[in-house]
């Protein structure tokens, strides 16, 4: 039973799209594999899951990226482990592989958005070395919506 940390698979698709709904952000598998279509081919993307028993029960999804007046970083776009499988060292296998890639990169910043309500992931990023160096409001705009 032990736990395998891959980069990710189109085949991967329904895994992913089961952990992103359990966190509660509703999809599609069809929505899912659009999206896993573009990153998987994009250099500056990396997917990697965690497998145990031949299922995914975790999930991690990185961007290199560049902001001006800044050093360029990787960003934690997405990080999900199954409600089923916290505290068995999943999280810090998939941490782990994403220090791994940031190196690989030549980079040395990690940075992860974390929704405030979400206090044990809070805890989970502290206590593998991450700060907290910022509070902010996040706006989003439908233009689609707008324009109608």
């Amino acid at each position: 039973m032990s736990i395998t940390i891959r980069s990710a698979q189109k085949e991967d698709c329904t895994g992913i799209t089961d952990l992103t709904n359990q966190l509660g952000y509703p999809s599609t598998l069809e929505k899912i594999c659009e999206i896993m279509d573009l990153v998987l081919v994009h250099d500056d993307h990396q997917v990697y899951v965690a497998e145990k028993d031949n299922k995914i029960i975790g999930y991690i999804h990185l961007i290199r990226s560049m902001r001006i007046g800044s050093n360029p970083f990787v960003e934690i776009a997405a990080f999900i482990i199954n409600e089923s499988s916290r505290s068995i060292g999943v999280g810090s296998s998939l941490i782990k592989e994403t220090e791994n890639w940031t190196s690989g990169l030549g980079l040395v910043d990690i940075r992860i958005r974390s929704n405030i309500i979400r206090q044990e992931a809070h805890n989970f990023f502290q206590n593998r070395g991450f700060q907290n160096i910022k509070t902010q409001e996040v706006f989003q705009k439908n233009i689609d919506q707008a324009n109608k």
